[in-house]
């Protein structure tokens, strides 16, 4: 079996929504305010897709997991903003710091593992959740690896039922699928439902095409 880098993956944006569990208008947005940006194929005008490393997609839960807790957009931005000014090695922090907050400020846990800072500069305050990017990367890995693995699905045409192998798309993003059986039967979509609906539309011309050849008195090679 081969290895899976997930760090190589690319995620559209209905992938991303479907893996940080947030709605596309959401991620949009964090996107124009410029928390958390498509690294792999940013936007690049009206009708253009989002590409997204798996990096984005842990920025992005991180991003869901303190707006979750109270913590305002611009207490995020100014977070970011003071972290990466603070720590220049890390170009994106939301998606390798552990933070903190209690919805009303963000805190940076610090290396030592006990060094609380305040990234908003609002004193005073008790941090009461912690957004550990461990845990997080845990949780969104196993999702990841799910969602990216090759699988089986089964599509009815009539009263034949045929096997489609489904498998990620990691350089156009969404899914590629081959009918078994019928050789060179390959289509894609950016969804698992759309993919199972190209497929059902390629078996169709298919065997359309094989019967107008079968007619002809030739056959696929």
């Amino acid at each position: 079996m081969k290895y899976l880098d997930i760090t190589r993956e690319a995620f559209n944006t209905k992938q991303a929504c479907d893996l940080v569990e947030a709605t596309a208008r959401k991620i949009r947005y964090w996107d124009q305010q410029g928390l958390v940006k498509p690294s792999i194929r940013p936007a690049s005008g009206r009708g253009s897709r989002r590409l997204y490393s798996y990096t984005d997609l842990l920025s992005l839960k991180a991003v869901k997991a303190l707006r979750d807790q109270g913590a305002s957009l611009q207490k995020i931005r100014r977070s970011v903003a003071y972290l990466r000014k603070n720590l220049p090695d890390i170009s994106r922090p939301l998606g390798f710091c552990t933070l903190l907050t209690d919805g009303q400020t963000v805190y940076y846990l610090a290396a030592d593992g006990k060094t609380l800072v305040d990234t908003a500069k609002r004193q005073g305050q008790q941090a009461f959740y912690q957004v550990s990017i461990a845990a997080l990367d845990h949780a969104l890995r196993s999702r990841v690896l799910q969602f990216t693995a090759k699988r089986v699905e089964e599509v009815s045409l009539g009263n034949s039922v045929y096997q489609v192998e489904i498998e990620s798309d990691p350089e156009a993003g969404g899914y590629v699928a081959e009918v078994a059986g019928l050789r060179g039967c390959i289509t894609e979509g950016d969804t698992l439902e759309e993919t199972l609906d190209m497929a059902r539309d390629a078996i169709e011309c298919w065997l359309e095409a094989h019967e107008d050849l079968h007619r002809r008195g030739s056959t696929f090679r």
